[in-house]
């Protein structure tokens, strides 16, 4: 096969790409998965929007890597906000994965001997079909998620290892050094690689008889690692401007690591609290905070869970060895885990999707054998890029989407073991069928028999996802329609009309809202989260008596719990029962004395019922634990305003008007309050 006709192999699959992605997109395009995103999807677009819209984020470290959000709010910028641009363009970055699995390729099977050849051409083609044919990389690339983004970055590093491997100088790997930083970006995790690609240098293949290896080698580390810290500067600088946060990237790395050790999830993701809905702190930021009875910023909430995850850690230690076997196992494995979308299930659904048939399974197993069947210099880069990638995701949670930046890496394996089986005369029978016997072996251990998850549990999420995007669009039917699948699915389930109840009150369907509700109370009458939710329901729809009893059923069934109380105070106070507020507050307040919303109501009702001295108390308090909640300051001045302490007021307002992350109906009540405070000095009521 000439280089012509490999080329002209290689455009005729990228057409075939191309086809299958248009389709793709055809189908998918009206649809609510793309057009209500839901869970990280949600969280991706809404900052997108924000950046878009010319919010920075103030007063706020980065949480989840910036790269990408950025990366959608460019596109936001171009096509729209909402606008099926970003679609558009991840698909067709997929498909460069493509062509760039397939240059990847030659350059690993290349030889130091022939740099410029590769000595088996079919192998990068055949690697790029492999690719092309595997399918949830087209079935990610149409959702607001970073696995597209994150596997391009992935491959280009792979690439300049090559190049830089191949002409080593400090030029290429500081190069190196920023393509990792940049996707160090996107996930952290890669990072790692500034500590690992030295390695290569190890490797006898790449070293040149002109280079001083104890000099150059150093200078070109060096250089990597240069140009990945340089890469951080920019988040680091605006974490500092922003937030006042020495955070190098993110806050959350203390909070995915506890995730990691709880081996109640199964080697999977699972929420660590649980809160009513309303109260639910994905960031446990808020949840610290309470319980320390003081402001926290983002990189004391990630040092305060990291030592959390490390107590864990050891306090399991004799469940820890199953479950990291059962998180690595969960990463190789066949099985394409369902978070925030279900691969396994949209599948049948898609026609473009169907003719997708390389399971992971295939590009696991083959992958793993395959890198003894690459050329030595090959293999340890593609050893290099994969271990590090897995062993940078193994403390967490290393499943499904979060392995696909390495895919195409496993491919270029994959393919060069398939080569070995089918080239002639490159082995002889017997050793070609214990090759093979491994690979048949490695296959049937892979399948994911076992691990993989009810199809019927998944099926029940998928429907409520789609009726939740249904109520988000003001579907009334829709919604219905789904959670009558749902319940079909798995009958009898408290959790079903407890979210479904959620979606209708979203609809403002409140009293079809509460029947729900009231099913889910009946199939779980032990549950303290329903009666809350059912008084939230009836609190926001202004039925205050009705949610004041169901907030004093959740307080009976669970006397720790200061929620309850907290809601019953605001309505008592609403209400004008001041001094059976008080009460409420006050219990609030002993069973949660760190949080913040609860000590300034209490501060409130305290100068409400002319209780100064004790409101004044709690309010200096306050703003000694929490310098920047913004209600605490402003209370502080309303307190010393009533009291005719008027240069308190003002000091106390100042400070409220210097906070960061104001918002404009906040600035127009302190500017109130500020001409107030003139009227009172001028002797004017």
């Amino acid at each position: 096969m000439n280089r012509l006709t490999r080329h002209h192999l290689l455009f005729s699959l990228l057409l075939f790409g191309l086809a299958v992605r248009l389709i793709f997109f055809l189908q998918i395009k009206d649809t609510d998965l793309i057009g209500v995103p839901l869970l990280d999807c949600q969280a991706y677009h809404e900052w997108a929007a924000r950046l878009a819209a010319g919010d920075w984020g103030r007063g706020q470290t980065y949480w989840m890597g910036p790269l990408y959000p950025h990366f959608l709010a460019v596109l936001y910028l171009l096509f729209g906000v909402g606008s099926l641009g970003a679609q558009a363009v991840q698909l067709g970055l997929s498909l460069v994965n493509v062509w760039l699995v397939w240059r990847v390729a030659t350059l690993a099977m290349a030889t130091p001997e022939s740099p410029a050849e590769t000595p088996r051409p079919g192998i990068p083609l055949l690697a790029a079909g492999l690719y092309l044919f595997y399918g949830p990389p087209v079935f990610y690339a149409g959702f607001q998620l970073i696995a597209t983004l994150a596997t391009t970055l992935y491959l280009l590093i792979a690439w300049q290892v090559f190049l830089a491997l191949a002409r080593p100088s400090g030029q290429a790997w500081f190069i190196l050094g920023l393509l990792v930083g940049l996707a160090g970006l996107a996930r952290g995790n890669v990072l790692l690689l500034l500590v690992t690609l030295p390695l290569l240098f190890l490797n006898k293949e790449w070293r040149r008889p002109d280079i001083r290896p104890d000099i150059r080698v150093w200078r070109w580390s060096a250089a990597l690692v240069l140009g990945g810290c340089l890469m951080l500067v920019a988040p680091t600088v605006r974490n500092l401007v922003m937030a006042d946060d020495f955070v190098l990237l993110t806050s959350n790395g203390g909070l995915n690591l506890l995730i990691g050790q709880r081996t109640v999830g199964g080697g999977m993701f699972a929420p660590v609290m649980d809160e009513p809905q309303a109260e639910f702190d994905p960031s446990m930021e808020e949840t610290l905070e309470r319980e320390l009875g003081r402001d926290l910023k983002g990189s004391e909430v990630s040092r305060i869970l990291t030592h959390q995850a490390g107590d864990t850690f050891l306090k399991n230690w004799r469940d820890m060895p199953r479950h990291y076997l059962l998180k690595t196992y969960r990463f190789w494995s066949g099985y394409e885990l369902p978070q925030v979308v279900s691969y396994d299930f949209w599948r049948p659904r898609f026609s473009s999707l169907q003719v997708l048939l390389v399971p992971f399974t295939l590009l696991s197993a083959l992958g793993l054998l395959g890198l003894y069947w690459l050329p030595r210099p090959g293999r340890a880069v593609l050893t290099i890029l994969i271990v590090t990638y897995f062993l940078s995701l193994l403390p967490f949670f290393p499943t499904s989407r979060y392995r696909q930046p390495i895919a195409p890496l496993l491919v270029i394996a994959a393919a060069a073991y398939l080569g070995a089986m089918l080239e002639r005369g490159r082995l002889k029978a017997g050793r070609r069928a214990v090759w093979l016997v491994a690979g048949g072996l490695l296959i049937l251990v892979l399948l994911p028999r076992w691990s993989a998850l009810d199809p019927v549990e998944v099926a029940w999420q998928v429907h409520l996802n789609q009726a939740s995007r249904a109520a988000k669009r003001g579907d009334l039917a829709g919604a219905v329609e789904r959670s009558r699948l749902a319940e079909e699915i798995r009958p009898g389930l408290a959790d079903t009309p407890f979210r479904v109840g959620g979606y209708l009150e979203e609809l403002g369907q409140i009293d079809e809202a509460l029947a729900a509700l009231d099913l889910a109370q009946a199939r779980a009458p032990n549950s303290r989260l329903i009666p809350y939710r059912r008084g939230r329901v009836l609190e926001d729809a202004g039925r205050d008596d009705e949610a004041l009893a169901a907030y004093v059923r959740a307080a009976a069934m669970d006397s720790a719990w200061s929620y309850p109380l907290l809601r019953s105070g605001l309505i008592l106070r609403r209400q004008d029962r001041r001094e059976q507020a008080l009460a409420a507050m006050e219990n609030a307040c002993r069973l949660s004395p760190g949080n913040a919303r609860i000590r300034a109501n209490l501060a409130s009702l305290c100068a409400e019922t002319e209780r100064f001295d004790r409101a004044r108390g709690l309010l200096q308090e306050l703003t000694r634990d929490y310098p920047v909640y913004l209600p605490g300051w402003f209370n502080l001045a309303l307190v010393e305003l009533q009291t005719g302490r008027l240069p308190q007021a003002r000091q106390a307002l100042e400070r409220a008007a210097a906070l960061r992350g104001i918002t404009e109906l906040e600035s127009l009540q302190i500017e109130q309050l500020k001409q107030a405070l003139d009227r009172y000095q001028q002797g004017s009521p």
